[in-house]
């Protein structure tokens, strides 16, 4: 799986979507949403066989078997299970098994923001946590240095894309990063 492709995809297709906003703060919202669904849509395309599912407040098809559309994060990919209850009538159910990938997603600017966000991360199991925040204005060197301590805390492999500000598509010539966290040091990946 290419996550920087995933990142790549989702931030172009989301730039080419047509949302409209009543006030700057509500076109960043729908632009925010509209790259959401496409990392919705990108992650479920990569994990398309059936022992795995995507959750997301924006996803369907997942409350009928697990109760509820999202579960941890504002993505998560999740190996799934089934089973047969011990009752005299047996059903069928299935279950969760293991958590692939934890995203959360925070576009503010707030560096406590970011960290609010990296410890819901750090509070899943996942194997890959990925935090998704805007670029920097000034000193994004300074908020990766920040947010290293925090991601190395959790469990599993660490990420961190930063993409321009919804606020800034229109206008930001930047192409998303995405950093992999490996021995205490942040590493772009391509």
């Amino acid at each position: 799986m290419s996550l920087a492709r995933i990142l790549q995809d989702g931030y172009r297709e989301a730039l080419r979507s047509m949302v409209m906003g009543t006030s700057p703060e509500s076109l960043a919202r729908a632009r925010e949403t509209a790259f959401i669904k496409r990392l919705l849509e990108g992650f479920s395309s990569q994990y398309s066989a059936e022992e795995y599912r995507v959750f997301c407040q924006l996803a369907r098809g997942n409350r009928a078997d697990f109760g509820s559309e999202s579960l941890l994060g504002d993505i998560a990919v999740c190996r799934i299970a089934e089973s047969s209850g011990g009752e005299r009538k047996r059903q069928n159910f299935r279950y969760v098994s293991a958590l692939i990938w934890q995203v959360e997603i925070d576009f503010s600017r707030e560096w406590r923001r970011a960290i609010y966000a990296i410890n819901r991360l750090n509070c899943g199991a996942a194997e890959n946590k990925l935090f998704i925040s805007a670029q920097a204005q000034r000193g994004g060197d300074a908020r990766l240095r920040t947010l290293l301590g925090p991601l190395e805390a959790g469990p599993g492999e660490a990420y961190i894309a930063l993409i321009p500000h919804p606020r800034d598509w229109e206008t930001s010539e930047k192409a998303p990063q995405l950093w992999h966290l490996r021995d205490g040091q942040w590493i772009e990946t391509t």
